[in-house]
C-alpha cells in the first residue's frame, strides 16, 4: 500500500486482497437447510458453471465485476 501511495500505481496485490485472501470464507448453512431451501445446483456443479461462463464461453455482455 505504500509503495502504492508512493508511486502513484496501483498494484495487483493490496492490503485489502491479502485480508480477504486470508479470512474465513465458511458459513453455518444449517438454519437455510431448515427452511426447506434445496440448492438448484450442487457445489461441483455451481463451480463448474461458474468457471464455464467466466472463462470458457464467450461473453454475451459487457458487465466487468470489479472489486476494491
Amino acid at each position: 500500500d505504500i509503495l502504492s501511495k508512493i508511486t502513484g500505481k496501483k498494484y495487483a496485490v493490496s492490503s485489502v486482497r491479502v485480508k480477504k485472501f486470508c479470512a474465513t470464507t465458511q458459513f453455518d448453512a444449517t438454519k437455510v437447510h431448515s427452511s426447506g431451501f434445496v440448492a438448484p445446483y450442487t457445489l461441483s456443479q455451481g463451480l463448474d458453471r461458474t468457471l464455464q461462463y467466466e472463462f470458457v464461453h464467450a461473453k454475451k455482455d459487457d458487465i466487468t465485476f470489479v472489486s476494491e
